[in-house]
Formats: C-alpha cells, structure tokens, sequence
C-alpha cells in the first residue's frame, strides 16, 4: 500500500527536479556555445581570417 506523501515532501522533490533541470541547462548550453565557438574558430582558420 503507498503511503501518503506530505506537502513538504512533494514540495522538494519538486524543488529536485527543478534544480537538475536548471543545471542541466547550463552545462548543456555552456556545451553547446564551446561547440560553436570552436566551429567558428575552425571556419576561421580555413578561410585564412585568423
């Protein structure tokens, strides 16, 4: 039988999971903008600019 969560309980697991989403956002998006900057970096390169 499930036993009966408290409002407190629901409020930080919710908390968790709000959380991990937002830092998962900031490692995904700090990836993604290496990512680029490197693609632009290497563009760069070919074309002679830098």
């Amino acid at each position: 039988m499930a036993q009966a969560r408290s409002h407190s309980e629901k409020a930080r697991d919710t908390l968790d999971r709000v959380e991990s989403v937002i830092m998962l956002s900031l490692v995904g998006s700090g990836l993604a903008a290496c990512a680029i900057g490197a693609f632009i970096f290497d563009i760069g390169r070919w074309l002679s600019i830098w």
